[in-house]
């Protein structure tokens, strides 16, 4: 559904920018300067709300997703450095004898 939501949206998109009249709006420095200022907004409105999730999630002692990862990543290297570990020891020593 969000597919073809995206795919009508750049269709329409598509045609507006064939009409000559866009065409000299957009050619209007003060419109680019408004469209520019319009799309970093997205942007400083997601990093101001992933910075109010991670302090709320702090606040309430939650994980979050970085830390997760991180938490992941570590452990990953950690059962990587024992499996080397266990397989220098097995080849350094004799296999135990059996009674």
């Amino acid at each position: 559904m969000i597919g073809a939501m995206k795919d009508l949206v750049i269709g329409r998109a598509m045609r507006l920018m064939s009409d000559p009249r866009v065409s000299r709006l957009m050619g209007d420095p003060r419109v680019m300067n408004a469209a520019m200022k319009a799309m970093s907004v997205g942007g400083s409105m997601k990093a101001e709300l992933d910075r109010a999730s991670r302090f709320a999630a702090g606040v309430l002692g939650f994980a979050t997703q970085e830390e997760v990862s991180t938490l992941r990543s570590t452990i990953q290297t950690l059962e990587d450095q024992l499996a080397v570990m266990e397989s220098q020891r097995g080849s350094a020593t004799p296999p135990p004898r059996a009674p």
